[in-house]
């Protein structure tokens, strides 16, 4: 049970502290705790051997070592980093003037050095120049040991005793910088490729893939002629009374669930949703890639569309009619502007689209003579006579109504 607090203590790490920091804590935590007992057992063996000093630097550096622990705790963890840091840097210098370089308590240098970019405490800059100061205390613990007979040399037992620990204790603790850094690297990839995933899936989800790959590589305008397409618009009637009827989050609840529906819809038939604006919905076929049964596949999306509203409006128990206007032809589609881009088409065949609908009446599908052609060998249309278009003048209009069955072959 004592156990299993100490380690729920030990793994605890304070709310609210940044990403970095919170990454480092538990280590932080762990080291210094070590950190406290390696220094006051060596203390002790410093001790026995008669070294005095070094002894009670150890000491010392055991107690200072619990004081950065606390500041850590505390919230203080930039002061603590600090004083570890420091005792480390005299402690290279000071043991290596006493004994050395045979046990090897030089190493410790290139460990502060390693570790230093880990500490998220201070400052990109404070961490390259403690660097620098560990780097330059390892090479003068290097000149010194080399050019200077140690003060109090250790016995040769206790010299490669004391080898083989540091040197275990220095790749050990390099393999950790090693992994740390290797781990921090594999984590950023793998955020960084999610990320694009998401980016990704974004841009190909307000524009179709090719014109988004397209984006990506070209910086001039992106605009394309289509020779054969059909448009549909698709709106509400009566949508202003109905918003005046409902609460902001019943009116946004109803439009989400038909668009949503509709999506499935465009999707399902491999059709390019354009956009919608307020409670019209823009679609068109035959492009970014042409396909000879433009007419076709948007006539059947129109069919499908005034079914799905009719679910919508029993399930949500309004009244709710769609009118839909279809028109075929040439139309210019591209991306212009710099911000907030989008997708967009251009035309006669566009605006003759929109007029098809806002002339057309509340739950039937209005198209064009130009559209009519293409689909009476396969659809039902019923001529609803010529009517003044804005723009255009008069022009003859169809109702599609369903779906010719198909023709059984008699000899089949």
């Amino acid at each position: 049970m004592v156990l299993d607090r100490v380690l729920a203590w030990y793994a605890h790490v304070p709310e609210g502290l940044p990403t970095g920091e919170a990454r480092i804590f538990f280590a932080a935590k762990i080291g210094y705790s070590a950190w406290i007992v390696v220094q006051g057992v060596t203390a002790f063996i410093f001790l026995q051997l008669g070294q005095n000093v070094l002894a009670a630097f150890a000491a010392l550096g055991s107690l200072l070592t619990f004081v950065c622990f606390f500041c850590l705790v505390s919230g203080r963890a930039g002061t603590g980093f600090h004083l570890v840091n420091g005792q480390n840097i005299v402690g290279v210098i000071l043991i290596t003037l006493y004994v050395g370089l045979k046990p090897g308590f030089f190493l410790f240098a290139l460990v502060g050095m390693l570790y230093c970019p880990l500490s998220e405490w201070v400052s990109r800059r404070m961490q390259w120049v403690l660097m620098g100061v560990n780097a330059a205390v390892f090479v003068a613990a290097l000149v010194i040991g080399l050019t200077l007979p140690p003060i109090a040399p250790l016995p040769p037992a206790w010299n490669l005793i004391f080898a083989v620990v540091n040197g275990t204790a220095t790749a050990g603790l390099l393999l950790m910088v090693v992994l740390t850094y290797r781990h921090a690297v594999d984590r950023a990839e793998a955020a960084l490729a999610a990320e694009y995933r998401k980016s990704e899936a974004l841009l190909h989800n307000i524009m179709p893939p090719s014109v988004a790959e397209r984006l990506k590589r070209e910086t001039r305008v992106i605009a394309d002629s289509h020779g054969n397409a059909t448009i549909l618009f698709a709106d509400i009637v009566g949508f202003s009374e109905l918003a005046g009827r409902s609460s902001p989050e019943a009116l946004v609840t109803m439009l989400n669930s038909i668009f949503c529906r509709f999506d499935d819809l465009v999707d399902a038939r491999g059709l390019e949703k354009i956009k919608t604006i307020g409670d019209a919905y823009m679609v068109v076929a035959g492009l970014p890639v042409e396909r000879e049964d433009h007419a076709d596949a948007i006539a059947r999306l129109a069919l499908d569309m005034l079914i799905t509203a009719d679910e919508v409006s029993r399930e949500t128990g309004k009244d709710l009619n769609i009118r839909i206007g279809i028109h075929s032809g040439p139309v210019v589609a591209g991306v212009i502007g710099q911000k907030k881009f989008a997708y967009d088409l251009w035309g006669d065949t566009v605006n003759i689209a929109a007029r098809m609908e806002s002339h057309g009446q509340a739950g039937r599908i209005q198209v064009s003579a130009d559209t009519a052609k293409l689909l009476r060998d396969r659809f039902v249309l019923e001529p609803r006579g010529t009517i003044e278009i804005k723009g255009k003048g008069e022009m003859a209009t169809y109702f599609l109504t369903g779906e010719r069955a198909p023709l059984i072959d008699a000899a089949g």
